[in-house]
């Protein structure tokens, strides 16, 4: 199985990289932007892609900021696997339980609603937590669900 992994965010990358690497058999390829993301998807084939959903527009370093976040980059790419007719199943891994502001918040239970309504490559959210291990058992349940035997 190929995955691709979309995570900004060094601590969380780490332990899903951990995470896929012992409970799945796969090659896993990690990018740390909306761009670099679209850049991956665009150009390979994944059976399945995680996404966090609040990502900087273009990779960072310690010459350059990432350009402005992307409160809702994951998003974004699934629309850009829909307009390009890119279905690879796709779940979204995020630590927040709130996303935008002020008129364009949204509380992440009815993000997941919107994101099962409008794309059907979508396989559901994970809260990811780093002090707690709740998050492996339903991540692996989705990926399983998504029709990945494991």
């Amino acid at each position: 199985m190929k995955v691709l992994l979309v995570e900004d965010d060094e601590d969380k990358r780490e332990q899903l990289l951990t995470f896929l690497t012992e409970k799945i058999n796969s090659e896993i390829n990690d990018v740390r932007s909306f761009q670099s993301g679209l850049r991956m998807i665009k150009n390979n084939l994944y059976d399945l892609i995680l996404l966090d959903m609040t990502m900087p527009t273009f990779d960072t370093s310690s010459a350059e900021s990432g350009g402005r976040s992307q409160p809702f980059g994951g998003e974004m790419l699934l629309h850009e696997m829909l307009r390009r007719n890119i279905s690879t199943k796709s779940i979204v891994v995020t630590q927040f339980d709130i996303f935008g502001t002020g008129d364009d918040e949204i509380t992440l239970p009815d993000l997941d609603f919107k994101l099962k309504e409008t794309f059907p490559n979508y396989c559901g959210v994970v809260q990811y937590h780093i002090s707690y291990t709740f998050w492996k058992d339903d991540l692996l349940s989705k990926i399983k669900k998504a029709g990945f035997i494991i």
